[in-house]
């Protein structure tokens, strides 16, 4: 018969071995992972910062040359752009300050959906979808077919 101290030992080392189970299914890892339905809730990594800061200029002057008023007001929050596109597919994330910044925006989702429409405008495509978050990286619109 064991003793009481070995019963707990082996207790104590039981509960060590779930937590450690536990954590290992556990990830640090912040890859966007789009939900049932292929909606990507949170912003994803950026991975290339010069990028995708050079992609939100290039969409800025773009919008500045081609876009409605209301667009053109709502690209100046376009910080990053983030994913892969072409001429038939792709999936862009557009980072912005919406919801914070230095002027909040009047109409959050009416930026969000304008700077949408703009997008489609710049990288007409066959498949590609476009999700813009807010500044805290959480989504405001998502999957907005370009």
């Amino acid at each position: 018969m064991p003793t009481a101290a070995a019963v707990r030992i082996t207790a104590v080392l039981a509960l060590g071995a779930v937590i450690a189970a536990g954590t290992a299914a556990c990830s640090t890892e912040k890859t966007a992972e789009p939900d049932a339905i292929g909606v990507v809730e949170k912003l994803p990594d950026d991975t290339d910062k010069a990028q995708s800061k050079k992609n939100a200029q290039e969409f800025r002057s773009w919008v500045e040359e081609h876009g409605t008023a209301q667009q053109k007001s709502a690209a100046g929050r376009v910080d990053r752009i983030l994913g892969e596109w072409n001429d038939k597919t792709g999936n862009a994330y557009i980072a912005t300050d919406i919801n914070g910044g230095k002027k909040p925006a009047a109409d959050p989702q009416g930026a969000a959906t304008a700077i949408a429409k703009a997008f489609a405008s710049w990288k007409d495509s066959d498949q590609g979808y476009a999700s813009v978050y807010d500044v805290y990286g959480n989504a405001m619109l998502t999957n907005y077919k370009f």
